[in-house]
């Protein structure tokens, strides 16, 4: 009995040490996260690189079905950012979802020349 305790406790303080709130990508192993940001890409010293976003061919401007059939994933999606490659519409869109008053659905946040 006093082994499975010990062994549950052990998981326990274990499983509680290694959670982490934010995330750091890049960077020196002692800095911490920006306070405030969940995800953190921060660079190397000589290392040049960005965040490169999720293509898609097309995308239908009123919905987001290509990405969840969840019912409620107009809502849960919001925020969502992709690159799209087609032709005509290519550049950088963000799921608003529904707006009072307005359609809502992707709006360009950048488009290609």
């Amino acid at each position: 009995m006093k082994t499975k305790f010990f062994l549950m406790l052990a998981f326990l303080v274990w499983s509680a040490a290694s959670v982490n709130a934010q995330v750091r990508i890049g960077g020196i192993d002692t800095d911490v996260p920006t306070q405030g940001a969940v995800l953190d890409l921060n660079n190397v010293d000589g290392y040049v690189g960005g965040l490169l976003l999720p293509k898609v061919s097309s995308l239908t401007l009123s919905s987001v079905e290509a990405f969840s059939t969840d019912e409620d994933a107009a809502t849960k999606l919001v925020g969502l950012i992709v690159y799209n490659t087609a032709t005509g519409a290519e550049g950088i869109y963000i799921w608003t979802g529904a707006v009072a008053g307005e359609t809502g659905g992707w709006k360009p946040i950048w488009e290609k020349n």
